[in-house]
């Protein structure tokens, strides 16, 4: 079954005040924790960004902007083109807001996820986190049909489909390495 690695690097980052993606940690951009969690465990990774920001990825990575129907409407419409640009059979989605997810906790998702499920994704004991899942390739159509009605929620979306829910101490026992950072604090 071929997996393809989503690493979500376009949003705004108003709150946190410069692209997110390009923030460091032990050295290293944001971006570039994700990637290496993603590559290690799928085919291929494809970036989804802004336009503005392509230039400032290395040339050899896989980066891609939203299509231009849908360009800015947030991580589902960065999901639905990555699915219609890079087919695979399915998708391990990963915002890089979440830098200290890695190798084994990518490593534990797949292997935690069924073929069954449209959508696998984990939550904490006091919240979801549906940015870190994966994505079977049969939802491409009911998530067309969600961005173009200018339904950009994730969560309403995983409602709508057969999503399972992971428990986080299942991936990994500290749930803080599952926070997306939102601010340079």
């Amino acid at each position: 079954m071929e997996t393809i690695g989503i690493l979500l690097a376009g949003g705004m980052s108003r709150r946190f005040g410069s692209p997110k993606a390009f923030a460091s940690i032990n050295d290293k951009f944001f971006y570039e924790h994700v990637r290496r969690a993603l590559e290690a465990v799928c085919d291929h990774v494809v970036v989804v960004t802004r336009e503005e920001l392509i230039p400032l990825f290395p040339d050899e990575l896989d980066v891609i902007i939203d299509l231009p129907t849908i360009s800015g409407l947030g991580p589902l419409a960065g999901i639905y083109t990555a699915m219609t640009e890079r087919p695979a059979d399915q998708y391990l989605v990963l915002p890089c807001d979440m830098p200290f997810i890695g190798q084994k906790e990518t490593t534990e998702l797949i292997q935690l996820a069924e073929g069954t499920n449209d959508v696998t994704a984990v939550r904490t004991s006091e919240e979801y986190i549906p940015l870190f899942s994966i994505w079977n390739h049969r939802v491409k159509k009911d998530l067309k049909r969600e961005v173009l009605n200018k339904q950009l929620s994730v969560m309403k979306f995983l409602d709508k489909v057969e999503t399972k829910w992971v428990d986080s101490e299942q991936i990994h026992y500290d749930k803080t390495i599952f926070r997306n950072i939102n601010t340079t604090d």
